[in-house]
């Protein structure tokens, strides 16, 4: 039977995250040939040195095409084992020492931004930016993250947003996970076009030059993020400081649909405490699971909820227990988001409270806490991206937003046969999130977004 389709989810996690290097000036540049110029004169003059050619999906006539697609992409062992101890690590520092109520971390954001610096730097400057990155060789380190940016990218092909005979999208029609990073050059650098060539074709990256001091600069710039998240951050159209010489920008755009279906009738107000005792009225989507995995550890309780490509998992702290000890370690942070320990089967009652907020955090001190030093400061070497000196990072920042609700949910029959052939109820859990808990957002196997929601009540203001 043909059912209206819904709307799309606001199930959506957006980042957009910046880094910032700066220099003393230099010499003037040739600018490239390709480029373009405005009428408009609040707009400066850019020039492409190179860009980006991202990965298009498909058209499929068959759903076998579809699946066997799938089958063919795969993410390297390699990348994997790097970019999760990345993730432990980084998500570990920014999230216990944060004090602000709502977190929110995207570590594949800044896992590329990283890698292209990277890419770029030289001597010690490299050494210190691989180790963190999980890699001691660059040229694997781009064709890992080459391979797994064409596994995770997903922009739906409008072809393909075809229902099947009982009226139904594929599962993937609607699912975006768009990565997008840029490089945005004062035209007194000259930069180096084998750096260029590699940042588009391995990190997939636009590389410009312009006036980055000029008038209408930063408005371009602030426009760029603004367009690659769909309008979810809105930086701030401030002017680029003038020791700034290079900006490296790196956005992340992120929805897709519950597959577990919440109930609009059933969502109802109740009560959330926060950590310092104060009671915030919200909604909160409700639902019970009779045969559905969930895990008990030390300190915590955790389960998922599927989406229809990933899963968002839930931790619960117990009673008492701050949820900032649940990050307090890299291996701590493991086990209580991706660990297998403690596995049971039973019924699961949900109490998720609807929320929509953004933060912003430095991540500077944290990177040098982890060993990356070197990048920073007019001693650091980016000899790879230019012949420019000094030129070091300054600042590494990231603003992110996000929001779930119950538009993400359909198909509550597909969720009863998928669990269909359960094991045996052995056990019970409650996910009464009433109190701050922990969240992360998978996707292929692959945590793109980690954080905290302490006061569901808060919604921030787009960043």
């Amino acid at each position: 039977m043909n059912r209206k389709r819904r709307q799309m989810p606001k199930a959506a996690g957006i980042l957009a995250g910046i880094l910032l290097l700066t220099g003393c000036g230099g010499g003037g540049q040739e600018r490239a040939e390709s480029g373009w110029n405005n009428e408009n004169k609040n707009l400066p003059v850019i020039h492409a040195v190179a860009q980006a050619d991202y990965p298009r999906e498909p058209v499929y006539k068959k759903e076998e095409e579809r699946w066997e697609a799938r089958m063919k992409k795969g993410i390297s062992d390699s990348f994997q084992t790097a970019y999760g101890s990345f993730v432990c690590q980084t998500a570990s520092q920014l999230l216990s020492e944060n004090l602000e109520d709502n977190v929110i971390y995207s570590p594949v954001g800044l896992y590329y931004a990283l890698s292209m610096a990277a890419y770029g730097a030289c001597g010690e400057t490299q050494k210190e930016l691989l180790s963190l990155l999980g890699y001691t060789n660059k040229e694997k380190l781009a064709e890992d993250c080459q391979c797994a940016f064409q596994v995770l990218y997903h922009v739906p092909n409008p072809e393909n947003r075809k229902p099947n005979e009982w009226g139904e999208l594929p599962a993937d029609a609607l699912y975006q996970l768009q990565i997008a990073s840029s490089l945005w050059a004062d035209e007194s650098l000259e930069l180096t076009q084998e750096f260029a060539d590699s940042a588009a074709r391995y990190f997939y990256s636009d590389i410009y030059t312009m006036d980055l001091h000029g008038s209408g600069a930063a408005d371009f710039i602030a426009d760029w993020v603004k367009e690659r998240t769909h309008e979810v951050i809105v930086p701030a159209e401030e002017p680029v400081p003038g020791e700034e010489l290079l900006s490296l920008k790196n956005t992340v755009y992120y929805a897709d649909e519950w597959m577990d279906r919440f109930d609009k009738d059933k969502t109802e107000q109740d009560v959330f405490t926060t950590a310092d005792k104060a009671f915030v009225t919200c909604d909160f989507m409700n639902r019970k699971m009779s045969s559905h995995g969930f895990r008990r550890g030390e300190n915590y309780t955790s389960s998922f909820l599927s989406l229809k490509n990933g899963s968002m998992i839930f931790v619960l702290p117990d009673e008492g227990v701050d949820v900032r000890q649940l990050a307090e370690s890299p291996k701590v942070l493991q086990e209580v988001i991706l660990g297998t320990s403690g596995q049971k089967t039973g019924e699961v009652i949900w109490k998720v409270p609807k929320f929509s907020y953004g933060s912003s955090m430095e991540v500077s001190e944290a990177l040098k806490k982890l060993g990356a030093e070197a990048c920073f400061g007019p001693a650091a070497d980016f000899s790879g991206i230019t012949s420019q000196k000094p030129l070091g990072i300054s600042r590494v920042s990231q603003n992110a937003h996000i929001a779930i609700d119950e538009n993400g949910v359909e198909a509550a029959a597909f969720t009863e046969i998928a669990y269909a052939g359960a094991a045996l109820p052995d056990g019970r859990a409650e996910m009464i999130l009433n109190r701050p808990f922990l969240y992360g957002i998978q996707v292929k196997g692959q945590l793109l977004f980690v954080g905290i929601c302490g006061n569901p009540g808060i919604s921030c203001k787009k960043k």
